[in-house]
């Protein structure tokens, strides 16, 4: 585990995911989920929570970036709760801040970016290497594990649902809660890491993963892929960063 101080009692915490191959994709559900496939990822850190209304408030206040149309009315009173109205854009800058600010002069990240995970490297911190459907296995969704299904009527801080609904690594709210942007074009499987879905300056719908609170069990797959414009932002959107050697 990684802690960063980011401002006087707010820190962000990184779990360390190893390299190695997963399966990725399915080929038992949705036609954007097959085919199943395996990835190789180089080893990378990604938080463990999703990113808080109190760590993107730092950011705010470090950096003088405007905030979104509603997410003001949400982070002081909900400083535990994941951030939303943040846009693809708004999710990238404030992981180019915590790269700039606080990852330079660490040895492990020397030659690493911080940046949002890839759609690969999120679906391997929330299945792990054995094919789980869930973050937590291969059991269905309840009330003890997510929040999905308008189980709780409003989002829920992070955590919440921490250890039974965790993935392998001690990546929490993975299914449910809040949809969380990641880096990667929507495209069609299989996935390549080369093939232009990772570049920044390309146009077109970004990945988003993990479901959120309104949705049905079916979403809380770890494989399960939607998208959404990068510059639209939504009650219901959140995400989570990741730093990794420079290799998209």
């Amino acid at each position: 585990m990684i802690t960063l101080a980011l401002a006087q009692d707010v820190s962000l915490e990184l779990v360390t995911i190893p390299a190695g191959e997963f399966w990725m994709g399915t080929d038992r559900y949705t036609l954007e989920e097959k085919p199943g496939h395996e990835v190789s990822p180089p080893e990378f850190c990604i938080g463990k929570y999703l990113v808080t209304a109190g760590q993107y408030a730092a950011f705010l206040k470090a950096t003088d970036y405007p905030p979104r149309p509603g997410l003001t009315e949400i982070s002081p009173k909900k400083p535990d709760y994941p951030v939303v109205y943040v846009t693809w854009h708004d999710a990238q800058a404030f992981c180019r801040w915590i790269g700039d600010a606080f990852l330079r002069g660490i040895d492990k990240f020397t030659g690493w970016q911080a940046r949002l995970p890839s759609e690969a490297e999120w679906e391997k911190a929330a299945r792990g290497t054995d094919g789980r459907e869930f973050p937590w296995g291969d059991q269905q969704p309840d009330d003890t594990r997510c929040n999905y299904n308008h189980n709780l009527g409003d989002l829920s801080p992070v955590g919440h649902f921490s250890p039974l609904g965790d993935s392998p690594y001690g990546c929490a709210d993975m299914a449910g809660n809040v949809w969380e942007w990641t880096h990667s074009l929507f495209k069609p499987y299989p996935y390549q890491v080369r093939d232009g879905r990772e570049f920044e300056d390309e146009s077109g719908d970004r990945v988003v993963r993990g479901g959120s609170m309104y949705n049905f069990s079916s979403f809380m797959r770890c494989t399960f892929r939607s998208s959404n414009p990068p510059d639209h932002f939504y009650g219901s959107r959140g995400f989570r960063m990741c730093v990794s050697p420079v290799h998209i």
